[in-house]
């Protein structure tokens, strides 16, 4: 015996859409918050690592020169 598919009703299917519309706007405001706090934590820790970096430069007996020679002569051998 073939079964028939069960009729829904159109305010059934109007409050689902309703509901799922609801679900969704919900997930993409979580997302976009999760998004802003990712990109806060990034911007955080790259302005930790330049402090960091600068303080060793500061302390560092070689000169600015002298440091971004050898950065640039590391780069230039990635290449």
């Amino acid at each position: 015996m073939a079964r028939g598919r069960r009729k829904v009703n159109t305010d059934t299917l109007d409050a689902k859409i309703e509901q799922q519309k609801a679900a969704l706007e919900k997930a993409k405001a979580k997302y976009e918050t999760e998004k802003e706090t990712l990109a806060e934590l990034i911007k955080l820790r790259n302005e930790m690592r330049k402090e960091e970096l600068m303080e060793a430069v500061i302390k560092s007996e070689h000169t600015y020169a002298e440091i971004m020679a050898f950065i640039n002569s590391i780069e230039s051998q990635e290449e």
